[in-house]
């Protein structure tokens, strides 16, 4: 009987785990409500370019890779970043770094999106938050708009992220229709 209930426990923990990574396409972005909300995982890595770099030292541009449910793998050579403004923190010189940024991701599926935003770099500690603000792609994602909260480390000038936040689809879809994106690890 024991064995029998460890079996069940078992399988339905399974079946949810399954469930937890499935593959979520854009067609099911554009379904999405607040009612029934999707779940999306993210995980970005920069590839800095090595000839640009910031008067403090970080990268002043480059390329990401990596994973998001709306589109799949990340195609770095069309998903590029800028550092177009930075300052320390006033209140923390020598500590904490403000940097603008902007870019577009693209996936394997041919989607993009377009995102700006704020990060806090802790330049003791090697770690950085952030807001960004997606607005605007092509493909299905034409029209999306949202807001995510992101958090990771770098080593080496390499960054390495996950996010969470939520989006909404306005592209002519009557009202407008949300999805949370969940924080993922690598």
């Amino acid at each position: 009987m024991k064995n029998l209930f460890s079996l069940i426990i078992a399988v339905l923990l399974a079946g949810g785990c399954t469930i937890n990574h499935k593959m979520i396409s854009s067609e099911d972005l554009c379904k999405a409500t607040v009612e029934n909300p999707q779940n999306h995982k993210v995980w970005f890595e920069s590839i800095p370019d090595k000839d640009k770099t910031l008067e403090c030292g970080l990268p002043a541009s480059g390329t990401i890779k990596g994973y998001c449910n709306l589109m799949g793998n990340i195609i770095p050579e069309k998903s590029r970043f800028t550092i177009w403004n930075w300052q320390w923190n006033p209140k923390s010189p020598d500590r904490e770094i403000y940097e603008s940024i902007e870019g577009t991701i693209t996936g394997e599926n041919g989607e993009s999106y377009y995102y700006t935003g704020i990060i806090v770099y802790d330049v003791k500690k090697e770690t950085f938050t952030g807001t960004m603000y997606i607005n605007g792609g092509i493909g299905k994602l034409d029209g999306i708009m949202g807001e995510c909260q992101m958090k990771g480390s770098v080593r080496d000038g390499i960054s390495m992220w996950s996010a969470h936040g939520t989006l909404a689809m306005g592209n002519g879809y009557e009202k407008a229709e949300l999805v949370s994106v969940e924080d993922s690890k690598k």
